[in-house]
């Protein structure tokens, strides 16, 4: 006997649907950001926003294309945009249903007519009228009535979205910043994951790590909280994504990050060896710092001149008193060259002064040796010309002894024995 069977097909509640992604947009200002791309999409060469906080009204125009059918305006998950965009951008046709949730009435006046329209009537699926536009000016305008949001959100979240968008954002008629786009006079250099900037590669200013990532000219990474020193990276649409539907997100997130972190170090070590052959090799030392974050130090191996940050002189008596611990040490004043070092000496000592004493550091003070702060490429030149104390025994002779007396400290007791006059230490073997 057969048993009959049954065919089931997923199916979609459209109402519950739409009414469900109102909870899946993480921000209230995602549709600032969703309307300034659909202006950029139309080629517009400016987008303006106005808004005005009495009246709670949300006004966003541009001179692009213009919108080509109110029908596919109001149709979820569905793109009217060509098929070049469609290609490299990915658009997800919600965008618009960010406008319709951030307001309660929506007003549209382009090329292809006008709507006005309460945001609940379009949510509810009821048909909406379109009223023809005769005479269209070219300037789309979307207005969001009854918007929750103030003055400071949008303030705050424009100039943020501003900083890298392409092009230029007219907020309440002040023109926004936009220091980190692609023409803002910055020099990019193109990567494999897309447009680079390499911040303090101009001069010295430290190691220079931190960078934000932008995806359509917004951003949607950063790598640090505070710092305004950064490398800018637009990646390439085409090939990166970015999370449904704020587009706040990168999908796969950690390897994408892992991959442009890569890429600026490969983009850096490039940059430097151009450098290397052009500058002299005093200004290129200046770069140590950057140098020694992105593990290119092996680039200073073969540079005839020290940085400072490699070297230490003693300038004062060594103690090892808490208060003033390592104020006996400091960098030289230049950089160095190899007949300097060789003229005075350099050492290195790896003893704790608070553990092992201040034997090897009297003595290098004494002798006025440089120390070597052990930072260098383990291929560099320096390492030949260094002297290694702690391979030679220490020996330190009393002379011209009074007595002795004992300390009591908090944590030691010991004799201690006074000398007429304190000759420097005596060394086995090389003194």
């Amino acid at each position: 006997m057969n048993t009959p069977t049954n065919a089931v097909a997923m199916k979609v509640n459209q109402a519950n649907l739409v009414k469900s992604l109102r909870f899946s947009f993480t921000n209230k200002t995602t549709v600032l950001g969703e309307l300034m791309q659909n202006a950029r999409r139309a080629n517009a060469a400016m987008v303006v926003i106005n808004f005005c906080p009495e009246t709670k009204t949300l006004q966003v125009l541009d001179d692009g294309c213009g919108i080509e059918s109110m029908a596919t305006l109001l149709t979820v998950a569905e793109s009217g945009w060509d098929a070049d965009v469609v290609a490299h951008e990915h658009p997800f046709g919600i965008g618009f249903l960010s406008a319709l949730f951030a307001c309660r009435r929506i007003s549209v006046i382009s090329k292809s007519g006008s709507i006005d329209v309460e945001t609940d009537h379009i949510l509810a699926f009821k048909p909406v009228t379109i009223t023809p536009v005769h005479d269209w000016n070219g300037i789309t305008s979307i207005t969001l009535h009854d918007v929750e949001l103030d003055m400071g959100q949008i303030a705050t979240t424009l100039k943020r979205l501003a900083r890298g968008f392409p092009i230029p954002v007219l907020f309440n008629d002040q023109l926004l910043e936009r220091a980190c786009a692609l023409d803002s006079g910055l020099s990019f250099v193109d990567t494999e994951v897309g447009a680079m900037y390499l911040h303090g590669m101009d001069q010295p200013n430290g190691a220079q790590y931190e960078f934000d990532v932008y995806l359509q000219g917004l951003p949607i990474y950063t790598s640090h909280s505070y710092t305004s020193h950064l490398h800018i990276i637009h990646l390439d649409s085409s090939r990166f994504h970015a999370r449904l539907p704020d587009r706040d997100k990168l999908v796969d997130e950690a390897d994408v990050v892992k991959r442009i972190k890569a890429v600026l170090a490969q983009t850096i070590e490039q940059r430097f060896i151009q450098m290397k052959a052009s500058l002299s090799a005093e200004a290129f030392i200046g770069f140590y710092e950057m140098l020694r974050h992105w593990e290119l130090l092996k680039l200073l191996n073969d540079v005839p001149v020290v940085p400072t940050e490699a070297l230490r002189e003693i300038i004062a008596y060594p103690v090892c008193d808490t208060e003033v611990f390592d104020n006996f040490e400091q960098r030289p004043e230049k950089a160095m060259t190899r007949a300097e070092i060789l003229a005075r000496g350099i050492v290195s000592i790896d003893d704790d002064i608070k553990v092992d004493g201040a034997g090897r550091y009297l003595f290098a003070w004494n002798r006025d040796y440089l120390l070597y702060h052990g930072t260098l490429d383990s291929g560099h030149w320096l390492h030949a010309l260094v002297r290694h104390l702690n391979d030679e025994e220490l020996v330190i002779e009393t002379i011209n002894e009074n007595h002795q007396a004992q300390f009591q400290g908090d944590w030691c007791w010991v004799f201690v024995p006074f000398l007429r006059c304190l000759p420097s230490p005596a060394w086995a073997g090389c003194c």
